[in-house]
């Protein structure tokens, strides 16, 4: 049973965000583009918390922190974000784990989390972009079932203009009747 749990933002978790960005900002600009500066400030964050609650409309955003046990504090922040195509609707997802906290588990839990809330909202995929060299998030990626569908903008980094990747995860199958005993005859 994993020590990590996942559950909606709340209007409680103010202080829990604060420390979290400030305590995560050198890893997500190593792989994310910056914030500007005022972001970090008092005002900066509390704006930003005001504005991620205010966006979540489970039908269109959605964010879920990740704790340790009963803890406040989080290990992790994760969302999806609904965009609509002709074929149906696509979740575009982000996360970020405490930087402490890498490779414990924490980000699988989150991600688990977040592909089945894409589920029980109906989407035909998750997507999300990834720095080309954020082997770690590549690694947990792929072994949540995603597999790269493309090249993406290069970000602008601190570090410089890195490329980016782009990975998708079907989350439906293929629309139709089941073929149960189906084969193909190749020819020689």
């Amino acid at each position: 049973m994993s020590r990590f749990f996942t559950r909606a933002l709340a209007p409680t978790d103010r202080a829990s965000f604060v420390e979290f960005e400030r305590n995560n900002r050198e890893p997500f600009e190593h792989f994310n583009e910056p914030h500007l500066p005022r972001y970090y400030s008092d005002v900066g964050l509390e704006q930003a918390f005001d504005m991620l609650l205010a966006c979540q409309h489970r039908e269109q955003f959605l964010t879920r922190v990740t704790t340790r046990g009963d803890s406040p504090q989080w290990v992790g922040r994760g969302s999806l974000t609904v965009h609509g195509t002709d074929e149906g609707d696509f979740a575009m997802l982000v996360y970020q784990t405490d930087r402490h906290h890498w490779k414990q588990g924490a980000a699988s839990v989150l991600l688990a989390d977040l592909i089945q809330e894409a589920k029980a909202l109906r989407m035909l995929r998750v997507e999300a972009m990834i720095a080309s060299d954020n082997l770690v998030s590549l690694h947990l990626l792929r072994r949540a079932g995603f597999k790269a569908a493309g090249w993406a903008t290069p970000a602008a980094l601190l570090r410089g203009q890195v490329s980016c990747l782009q990975l998708s995860r079907p989350l439906r199958g293929v629309v139709g009747p089941s073929l149960p005993r189906a084969h193909m005859h190749l020819p020689a």
